[in-house]
């Protein structure tokens, strides 16, 4: 487990600082990809920051309301920036609710925003899954294959690398290869190839929730999967339908 990582002289926090070059190489990702289907890269940038900021006030304000007799007493806790004093619902929807507001203000299509971002976060997940790894928040099964590495004096699958390096795969293959002339397309792709990614991966996760002894993470992976077979089949039937028309 490495709470912090050395940089010469330096110590700096992992968690922290992971996030932050998560945020930083996301928005980049995010108006890179952009380009490809005509979009500004600067309103791309605003937008990104705009539901970042959102969420993150609204997730830190409502862990604050919700914890409000200890905050009363320790004041200066609600400037902490640890990650569990924020509240991960409530600061999605309030993301995502001024993210949308951004692109109706901008009159912006949210499906080539939506091709864009679906790339960004890609890049944004790999970095935060290397996260968890360093720091153990996501830990594997026994194992004795070569690649596997110690945890806590066991040696593990190291399942949140496996993540990483599928999303950073998967990123690299739709920023290349993908026909960003078909932004449906790229987002049913992406949902897919993650969804397919964490179903196999979250077999190798050590005291995963299950039902009857199925891990509940590979259940919603597999049926995610499903509705983005539908998507892109949807979106082939349309592409079709268009070229005879």
């Amino acid at each position: 487990m490495y709470p912090v990582i050395p940089i010469g002289p330096l110590s700096l926090p992992t968690v922290p600082f992971i996030a932050l070059l998560a945020i930083w190489l996301g928005l980049g990702a995010l108006a890179r990809t952009g380009r490809e289907v005509e979009l500004d890269p600067d309103q791309l940038w605003n937008f990104g920051l705009l539901a970042l900021g959102a969420g993150f006030i609204v997730a830190r304000l409502w862990h604050v309301v919700q914890f409000w007799a200890i905050y009363r007493i320790e004041w200066t806790l609600i400037f902490s920036p640890r990650p569990g004093a924020f509240a991960f619902w409530p600061g999605l929807i309030a993301a995502l609710v001024a993210g949308y507001s951004y692109l109706i203000w901008k009159r912006l299509d949210p499906i080539p925003v939506g091709a864009a971002l679906s790339v960004g976060l890609l890049v944004a997940g790999g970095l935060l899954e290397i996260g968890a790894f360093l720091t153990s928040t996501t830990v594997g099964t026994p194992s004795d294959l070569p690649w596997a590495l110690a945890v806590f004096d066991v040696t593990r699958h190291p399942v949140a690398l496996y993540r990483a390096a599928g999303m950073f795969g998967l990123a690299g293959l739709l920023f290349w290869r993908g026909d960003f002339s078909q932004p449906r397309r790229i987002v049913g792709w992406a949902i897919f190839g993650y969804a397919l990614l964490r179903l196999l991966a979250d077999g190798f996760l050590a005291d995963a929730a299950t039902i009857s002894g199925i891990r509940i993470s590979q259940l919603v992976a597999l049926a995610v999967a499903l509705g983005a077979v539908m998507l892109l089949s949807g979106s082939a039937f349309e592409e079709a339908e268009g070229q005879d028309g």
